[in-house]
């Protein structure tokens, strides 16, 4: 699921690479230890490495979900691709909870072409929720207001932003939706799957403020 990447990264650490002009790596593997605030990951490449996880840093896994679940005043976040249509289409949702609500907020290009990323508040849900099918209507706050009435770019901060936009994201039958549950450090467990976005010290040494773990069986998508 590598069109995932930019949606954990833009998410959960825009900010802070952007501080430190250095973009985050991702790493995804199996953990091999964990003694706070450092974690050792065997990574699927097989190498071993250790993150030092900050003191506020999230752990975050998935739960499966549904489109009908999703109602307005949610806060999600979707990769699309515009289609030959012109229109936005889902390559997969998330569902916030609440204590993250506004976190990655805007809409910004991914790393593929006609790719985007948009994490926002559902203003409407339409379209046939009973086959898993519809039109997710939604706004968000950006940074960059257009000639033509548009907005893009992160928020300033969650709820806040030079500018609002508005956009609307189609939803097939066989997007996955996820609900992202927020845990806590003992949830993560010598053996389990682990995905993360580390940032580079100075010192060459990485950290990282949330992880995304397996829980009740559900791996990290990305």
């Amino acid at each position: 699921m590598r069109v995932l990447l930019p949606a954990l990264a833009a998410a959960l650490l825009a900010s802070s690479a952007l501080a430190q002009n250095a973009p985050p790596q991702r790493f995804k593997g199996t953990i091999e230890a964990f003694a706070a605030p450092n974690l050792t990951v065997k990574t699927a490449q097989g190498k071993t490495i250790e993150v030092a996880l900050t003191p506020d840093a999230k752990v975050i896994a998935n739960e499966k979900s549904s489109l009908a679940e999703i109602k307005a005043g949610d806060f999600v976040a979707s990769a699309a691709a515009l289609g030959p249509d012109g229109k936005l289409h889902s390559q997969e949702v998330r569902i916030f909870p609440e204590a993250l609500r506004g976190l990655g907020e805007g809409q910004y290009p991914m790393s593929l072409p006609n790719q985007s990323m948009t994490n926002a508040t559902v203003e409407e849900v339409n379209g046939k929720v009973s086959a898993k099918t519809g039109v997710l209507k939604l706004s968000f706050h950006g940074s960059m207001a257009g000639a033509n009435g548009s907005c893009s770019g992160h928020a300033s901060a969650p709820g806040k932003g030079n500018c609002v936009g508005q956009t609307e994201l189609n939803v097939g039958p066989k997007v996955p939706v996820m609900k992202w549950v927020l845990g806590d450090v003992s949830w993560i467990e010598k053996g389990k799957a682990v995905s993360l976005l580390a940032m580079t010290g100075a010192d060459g040494k990485f950290t990282a403020r949330a992880v995304v773990v397996e829980h009740n069986g559900v791996k990290p998508l990305l």
